[in-house]
């Protein structure tokens, strides 16, 4: 039985978690409705949900996210059970972890797990995505969860190019999953 399951959900989610993984070196599952993502990622344990919803393409929409999950609620009803907490990874403002992550966390809830999300937040340039992120949030802080926000909005420094921002983003989240881990 495993006491703490770490969940890299959606792409970014499974970017997060690759960096996890990497630097602490423990089990992750990586779920997704992208089945080409999921295929070329280096994770033992992968689980493709909303196959039918999705075709084994990206969500795209929140909804066709939270459909994904729905759709294969028993899935992740198997993979959840018997874990004692969920540390749950993902990047809000897209389809798949927006949409799913609210179906995932009811589900652990309801199986005894204890939860706790952590999220990036989009930039302030990705307007579209940083309003679906916010409502998502709205909803998610009225559950009974922790969460670990990481608002790339926030963190952003003129002249820093993105790809070191998001090195150090995934450093500073893999330290958070640490602390997390230790509890």
């Amino acid at each position: 039985m495993r006491k703490t399951l770490v969940m890299g959900l959606g792409g970014a989610g499974m970017n997060i978690a690759s960096r996890v993984k990497q630097e602490l070196g423990c089990d992750v599952l990586a779920v997704n409705t992208n089945a080409e993502t999921l295929a070329n990622s280096s994770f033992d344990q992968r689980l493709q949900i909303g196959i039918s919803t999705c075709e084994g393409k990206p969500a795209q929409s929140v909804h066709r996210g939270q459909l994904a999950a729905e759709e294969s609620l028993e899935d992740l009803r198997y993979s959840i059970r018997g874990a004692d907490r969920l540390i749950l990874l993902a990047g809000l403002g897209g389809g798949t972890a927006t949409g799913a992550a609210p179906v995932i966390i009811d589900l652990a809830l309801e199986l005894g797990s204890k939860v706790t999300l952590v999220a990036t937040l989009p930039f302030e340039f990705e307007k579209p995505q940083r309003a679906a992120a916010q409502e998502a949030l709205t909803k998610l802080e009225k559950k009974n969860i922790e969460l670990v926000l990481h608002d790339h909005a926030k963190a952003m420094q003129p002249g820093k190019a993105l790809t070191d921002y998001y090195n150090q983003a995934s450093a500073d989240i893999a330290a958070d999953v640490e602390k997390l881990l230790a509890k």
